[in-house]
């Protein structure tokens, strides 16, 4: 998978917060960290600035 910033190489890792643990790509070039949920509110955010 390509990075949506850089274009640099993700690797999958696994999160812990207090409650859950989930699991997230993640930039070894810049940092950029992309899961189901960050993905969903982009989405979202896109399409109400659209009109």
């Amino acid at each position: 998978m390509k990075c949506p910033r850089c274009q640099g190489r993700m690797f999958a890792e696994k999160f812990y917060d207090f409650v859950r643990s989930f699991n997230a790509w993640k930039c070894s070039c810049c940092g950029e960290l992309v899961d189901s949920t960050i993905l969903q509110n982009r989405v979202r955010s896109s399409s109400t600035f659209l009109g």
